[in-house]
């Protein structure tokens, strides 16, 4: 048996049966060990009981052979002479046998203790493995209970331009340079320096984005600066690692994260049915030559999927330097309202990057007002005053995410609890009736999602997985 235990601790990517294996393994060769060392031990008190019975004979020998010679016997001592070196040889050849029973019965205590070892280390291998995948699990189902809460009732105004400064500051960097650190990240950096403006109202966007020009700009400018100059000098806290898909369930994520796969800034939901019943259509030869035979009973020979692909790559073409334009401001101005907060509706899913004190404290919201929560009250727009009371958390990683959640609950959350409850008696009033655009694309949602599970002949489709199955669509031609 051949147990390569430093391959087995050093990687966590041993199946849990494998490490099982080698736990059964281990101790399958216990039982022979223990046989044998309790062979080896009985075989050793034997030993010593017949060599004290030898050292007895030959004390009692040198009685006899020292009153022979007083007696002046010579056959006597002849006699006992001779006795006495066969008991000798005797005793020399017990003495070995012992040596070697004690040294064999001593490796056994060794091969015993060293592979109960392994067997230990195996087990606190398992269990660690079984930690981290119980870790992972729970944290995916807190990455989706976060993504999953919808704040498309708010906007903060300072956020898109933000972003389109990054993007320009970020686009005039040297190559070397640039390669180092992603725009969005920069502009996350500088969010984190910069107050809070949530409206939830299209008159007060209005009044904000007039503001922003005249009082924000060079603050911003600033603090793109500072960012791009932090992350340049090798921040520590810098980290690439992306954003969790679970974390991006609502309705406008998701439509982000679909604009991606697909190559699609412009997407909206009342699009995306029929975009992906064409993507089914085109690929449905291609699943009869994977696993289905023709009348004649010879496999259909795949064809290539370049079709597809060419599709996509003209589609991405098409939109690419629009799409650039849009992302740095140069067309923003001459963008209709609906296109504007369509950009805006899919920019966090497309550039994969959050608010963390957004979703948690309209969690924590949703938490304490959900027995007495009334749909006339102005519950978006007392959310936009907390949170422009509180100090932004923009990451765009998931180390960031998880950091700055142990933050909030460690630091913040109880106050954030007292903040809701006294701002809940001062906004209860009946909410204006001009919500932020937004409202229509998740109405479009709710209608595309039925018709996206019939186009692709999917009934199982969730928010969760329609990411994933549409990347499926794309890439496995099924």
């Amino acid at each position: 048996m051949n147990i390569d235990l430093e391959q087995i601790l050093v990687s966590d990517s041993v199946p849990d049966g494998t490490l099982q294996s080698a736990v059964n393994l281990l101790e399958e060769s216990l039982p022979p060990c223990r046989r044998d060392l309790a062979y080896a031990l009985a075989n050793i008190r034997r030993l010593e009981q017949k060599y004290k019975q030898a050292c007895d004979e030959i004390l009692r020998q040198d009685q006899s052979l020292k009153l022979a010679k007083s007696q002046n016997n010579l056959d006597e001592v002849q006699i006992i002479v001779g006795d006495r070196l066969n008991q000798s040889q005797t005793t020399t050849k017990l003495k070995q046998e012992y040596e070697d029973l004690t040294t064999k019965a001593q490796n056994l205590k060794d091969k015993i203790s060293e592979t109960e070892q392994q067997i230990h280390k195996i087990q606190i291998k398992r269990k660690s493995l079984k930690t981290k995948t119980q870790n992972a699990q729970r944290r995916k189902y807190y990455y989706m209970a976060l993504g999953v809460i919808d704040s498309t009732f708010l906007i903060n105004v300072v956020e898109y331009p933000v972003v389109q400064e990054a993007i320009l500051q970020h686009s005039q960097l040297s190559v070397d340079v640039r390669i180092k650190f992603k725009p969005i990240e920069v502009a996350a950096f500088a969010l984190n320096r910069l107050p809070n403006m949530y409206v939830s109202t299209m008159d007060a966007y209005h009044q904000q984005m007039q503001l922003i020009p005249m009082e924000m700009k060079l603050r911003i400018s600033d603090a793109v600066k500072r960012s791009s100059h932090s992350l340049r000098m090798g921040d520590p806290l810098h980290d690439s690692t992306p954003l969790p898909d679970e974390l991006f369930c609502e309705p406008a994520g998701l439509l982000g994260c679909l604009c991606l796969a697909l190559n699609r800034p412009n997407l909206r939901w009342r699009d995306v049915p029929i975009l992906l019943l064409r993507l089914n259509e085109q690929r449905s030869p291609l699943s009869n030559s994977i696993s289905q035979k023709t009348e004649t009973g010879n496999y259909v020979r795949k064809s290539q999927i370049s079709n597809v692909q060419m599709y996509l790559q003209r589609s991405k073409l098409r939109n690419h330097n629009n799409y650039e334009d849009q992302k740095s401001g140069k067309n923003s101005n001459n963008l209709k309202i609906e296109d504007k907060f369509l950009e805006l509706y899919t920019l966090r899913g497309e550039l994969k990057y959050v608010n963390v004190i957004e979703k948690l404290v309209i969690g924590q919201a949703l938490a304490m007002m959900i027995d007495i929560y009334d749909q006339t009250s102005n519950y978006s727009e007392m959310l936009a005053h907390i949170l422009n009371k509180l100090t932004p958390m923009y990451t765009t990683s998931e180390r960031g995410l998880n950091q700055l959640c142990k933050h909030f609950f460690e630091n913040q959350a109880k106050n954030v609890d007292a903040q809701i409850s006294k701002s809940y008696a001062q906004f209860h009033t009946p909410r204006k009736s001009d919500p932020l655009y937004f409202q229509q694309f998740n109405n479009e949602y709710k209608a595309a999602m039925p018709e996206i599970a019939n186009s692709i002949n999917r009934q199982d489709l969730t928010p969760e997985n329609l990411v994933s199955v549409v990347r499926q669509i794309l890439t496995s031609g099924t």
